[in-house]
């Protein structure tokens, strides 16, 4: 089962991934326009941290087990060791 930490650190280092892609000039030019393209309607930082607070006060509100949060907002800066440009924050 996935946990919502590994599903977050996933999700925000493939906006991390695009931004490498769309930078890199050994990357042929069609692969960077799709990786911009894909990149400017990718959550950013701030979008993943206000999605996992709500469902994290969803959960405390309801205190169902039925309610489990899908992302966290506990994003750890060690996620973007290799990527350079670091996360997708725009």
């Amino acid at each position: 089962m996935t946990m919502p930490s590994e599903r977050t650190r996933n999700v925000l280092q493939a906006g991390a991934f695009l931004r490498q892609l769309a930078a890199s000039q050994t990357v042929p030019k069609e692969v960077r326009q799709e990786a911009y393209r894909l990149l400017r309607h990718y959550p950013t930082v701030s979008d993943v941290e206000a999605i996992a607070e709500h469902e994290e006060r969803l959960q405390a509100l309801t205190q169902s087990a039925f309610v489990r949060p899908y992302l966290t907002s506990q994003i750890e800066p060690d996620w973007f060791s290799g990527y350079p440009l670091g996360p997708h924050r725009i």
